[in-house]
């Protein structure tokens, strides 16, 4: 069939017909096509010029086919408007009867006085296609969401009607009370419902876009989320209790499950994660430890818990090669006193003795430790009894060391009580207090033996006239008294500063003179110079460690200074500081006045630290260490080698020096693990820039061999041993070859 010529003087309009990129269709008032452009041709899968000369109908599937001619009579009659004027969605057949979707316009004309209806068409095949796509991504959603709600229901109710409107699940989500984030492959969150902004305090709009761990709490290390993100790469899932914290920095426990959703090839399409809050819970599950291990009248642990503790502790103590002890506290005549106050008085009576109890026995700064503590465990108090005790003192170097405990407790009790009768009248009463004392494994194997013993222990105690402690051993309480008599001794000499310094000098190598020394505390005393090793701890025990240490870091800044005056130059002086003193809030300030009182040159002085008293919190320490250096002091690891190692941390550490441990140079030219050691804490210390100086040496041969590897100093009996600050000037002025 020919294609219609188009009408005179219509150029443009064929021109327009052409060009246009939707279908435009034009007929007669039968339906007969006239004119139709390359897009609709192409629309249908007509050939060129093929669609001119046929009936519109043609087009057109059933039973609009049936229905259109009805369409225009009715149009040509009345003027309805069915689809004249109107755009609407209709299907079309193409010339192999395949339907066609089509978004359709319909306009009504007249030319040379003959009506036609012009058709304007536009293939909506491709947004069907999105359209449908849309659907199955909205089913897919809908039996995945359906699929979760009722792994979290399952318990409440197995079977849930069939969610399937996509609106619906949005609103349960909406509605939730558990919280719910969505985040996309690369987890960015997309989505969190009101759950979430009323649990953690985290609005929508200050979310969207940033990772979950905008809440994270730090509470859990690198391990814990590796093996959070394995799971979810391996099953897909994850579920688990986690700490997070609120908008407002405060952390809270929750219980989390996420899902990681995949397209067909694996491929992580999302992770949806719906938690809900634990404080709650976890507050209920510590009111039942509470009421099952405490004690209810003064929070103390119980019997229960006593035991269980002590059970531990043996545990420990069979690893690590320790004492144990057991302490039993009786007050003395506590029925009596019952009998005239009553037993309301008696009841606040036992917490304030529970209270003087707790601040009686040693602490530490920590919870509780890992059992390869480097330090020690705070001592366990627990009522046991109507008005009985029981302390557990763990890690005990000496069994006589419980006796400075039991000596502070029964102290304590020296204090009078105010107590109010029934009358309300306010009285003080002095209580006094029985205690007994027995060591693991030193008298008895198993927890029931060794309290067996403390009971026998504390009725000695009572039958000594009541107000006493009592080892259940004759030596250890002749040990304990030695202890308490050294212990009152030590205070003394602290207070009045009996005390002396000797300082043993080191050598630099590279000029073979004494350039420095090292400070050493001696206690002269009636029975002989006391050893260092035998009032340290005790001093340590006591907190007598922070005046001495004072004092040390005084005397000997001032010893520096007046030495330097002799010799024309003031040398360099060691320090050591205590773990105790390392900690103290006033290090800081006692070492600026012991440099001030001296008016020494704070380079001049360096401070010995070892590794252990920095590894427990190793961001204290370097706060710490900062401090110091920012007094321009210097700062040394002592006994390098010995503890932890660390050399992650070490880089971190403002330090200058490092010291070899003697340990390590004793056996030098004989072990050959001890030499490759020292030979590679040299080259570490020289890697860093530090001084190093190894101590302990006493042959030739030992320090033949730091000097041929470039140790920077060394100190030990081969080159002085220590001596008073008197004995210096003829030591630094001499060399040493």
């Amino acid at each position: 069939m020919e294609k219609a010529a188009p009408a005179p003087g219509n150029d443009g309009v064929a021109d327009l017909l052409a060009t246009a990129t939707n279908g435009i269709i034009i007929t007669d008032i039968s339906g007969t096509i006239l004119q139709a452009n390359q897009a609709a041709e192409k629309m249908f899968q007509y050939a060129q010029g093929a669609l001119v000369g046929r009936p519109i109908t043609e087009l057109m599937p059933n039973p609009e086919r049936c229905r259109h001619p009805d369409y225009v009579a009715n149009y040509c009659k009345h003027g309805a408007r069915y689809m004249v004027g109107a755009t609407r969605e209709v299907v079309g057949l193409d010339r192999n009867g395949a339907r066609v979707p089509l978004l359709i316009s319909v306009s009504f004309f007249k030319d040379n006085g003959e009506p036609h209806f012009a058709a304007v068409l536009h293939d909506i095949s491709e947004r069907k296609r999105l359209e449908q796509m849309l659907a199955a991504v909205n089913i897919e959603l809908e039996r995945r969401v359906r699929e979760r709600t009722a792994q979290l229901e399952e318990e409440a109710k197995r079977h849930r009607e069939t969610i399937d409107r996509l609106e619906l699940v949005n609103k349960v989500v909406e509605r939730a009370s558990h919280a719910v984030a969505i985040t996309n492959a690369e987890n960015r969150i997309l989505y969190v419902n009101p759950a979430y902004e009323k649990l953690t305090g985290f609005t929508l709009e200050s979310v969207i876009g940033k990772k979950p761990t905008v809440a994270k709490s730090g509470h859990h290390g690198p391990d814990f989320y590796r093996r959070m993100w394995a799971a979810l790469d391996r099953d897909l899932h994850w579920e688990g209790e986690i700490w997070d914290r609120h908008e407002n920095g405060e952390a809270f426990p929750k219980f989390l499950s996420i899902d990681r959703l995949v397209d067909d090839e694996g491929k992580t399409r999302n992770y949806v994660a719906v938690f809900h809050d634990l404080t709650e819970q976890k507050a209920s599950e510590k009111e039942i430890e509470r009421l099952q291990y405490y004690d209810s009248l003064t929070t103390l642990p119980n019997r229960s818990l006593f035991r269980h503790r002590l059970q531990h502790e043996f545990e420990v103590s069979r690893r690590q090669g320790v004492r144990v002890g057991v302490m039993l506290l009786n007050l003395d005549r506590f029925k009596q006193f019952n009998d005239t106050f009553g037993f309301p008085s008696g009841d606040k009576l036992l917490v304030e003795v529970a209270k003087r109890l707790e601040t009686a026995v040693r602490r530490t700064d920590m919870i509780a430790r890992q059992e390869s503590r480097s330090e020690r465990d705070p001592d366990l108090v627990s009522r046991v009894g109507g008005d009985d005790f029981a302390v557990i003192l763990n890690d005990l170097k000496a069994p006589e060391n419980a006796a400075v405990v039991a000596k502070r407790m029964l102290e304590a009790m020296n204090t009078p009580f105010n107590v109010e009768d029934a009358s309300g009248r306010s009285d003080e009463v002095f209580l006094q207090a029985s205690i007994g004392i027995a060591i693991f494994p030193d008298n008895a194997a198993d927890v029931d033996e060794l309290v067996r013993v403390a009971e026998t222990a504390l009725i000695q105690a009572k039958e000594l006239g009541r107000g006493e402690f009592r080892f259940f051993s004759d030596s250890m309480n002749r040990n304990s008294a030695a202890r308490v008599r050294l212990e009152s001794d030590l205070r003394r000499a602290v207070t009045e500063e009996s005390f002396v310094l000797f300082y043993q000098p080191k050598l630099d190598l590279e000029t073979g003179r004494f350039s420095s020394m090292e400070a050493l505390i001696r206690w002269p005393h009636a029975d002989g110079m006391i050893s260092p090793a035998d009032f340290i701890p005790l001093a340590e025990e006591t907190n007598l460690i922070v005046p001495l240490g004072e004092w040390i870091l005084r005397r000997a800044c001032l010893d520096a200074v007046a030495l330097g005056e002799r010799l024309g130059q003031v040398p360099g002086v060691a320090i050591n500081l205590s773990a105790r003193q390392f900690r103290q809030a006033g290090l800081i300030d006692s070492v600026r006045a012991a440099l001030e009182e001296s008016d020494i040159v704070p380079g001049k002085v360096e401070l010995e630290i070892t590794e252990s008293m920095v590894m427990d919190d190793v961001e204290a320490a370097i706060k710490t260490m900062q401090a110091l250096r920012d007094l321009g002091v210097r700062l040394a690891i002592d006994d390098f080698g010995t503890g932890y190692s660390s050399l992650s941390y070490l880089k971190r550490f403002p330090v200058n020096t490092l010291k070899i441990d003697r340990a390590f140079i004793r056996d030098l030219t004989r072990d050959s693990e001890d030499a490759a050691i020292t030979q590679a804490v040299i080259a570490l210390a020289r890697a860093l820039n530090l001084h190093v100086v190894a101590e302990g040496v006493e042959t030739h041969e030992q320090l033949a061999f730091l000097g041929e590897h470039r140790c920077a100093s060394v100190q030990g009996f081969l080159l002085a041993r220590p001596g008073p600050i008197e004995s210096m000037p003829a030591l630094f002025s001499k060399t040493f070859i």
